[in-house]
């Protein structure tokens, strides 16, 4: 649904049910405002992460594609698309760091160890 500047969607929960999804669109910014537990708490949810990435398997209502355009048009002038980009590149390092450790506890077990 759209009404001005605000565009309300409904998510689809774990649990089958949905939550709602209420995005206000300004000139280079979005915010959003959700009603499951992690916007209750102000905290990033995956509902509002798998829009923003685009996916709209999401989308409890598959009617709801046109709204689900129009943010993520909107998306694209805000500076969200880069931070995405920066939280990608930052999980990749973190995955490598932790395969690194891993290796790195292996081999001073082998070591210690014997084996």
């Amino acid at each position: 649904m759209i009404n001005g500047n605000s565009i309300e969607i409904l998510a689809k929960s774990s649990s089958g049910g949905s939550y709602t999804v209420r995005f206000y669109l300004e000139e280079n910014k979005i915010s959003a405002f959700y009603s499951c537990p992690a916007g209750d708490n102000r905290k990033l949810c995956k509902h509002v992460m798998r829009i923003i990435t685009g996916d709209d398997s999401i989308l409890y209502d598959s009617h709801q594609q046109k709204v689900f355009a129009k943010i993520i048009s909107h998306l694209k002038g805000t500076n969200i698309p880069s931070l995405l980009s920066e939280l990608n590149k930052s999980e990749i390092l973190l995955e490598n760091a932790q395969k690194n450790a891993k290796k790195a506890k292996k081999a001073i077990e082998k070591a210690i160890l014997k084996k």
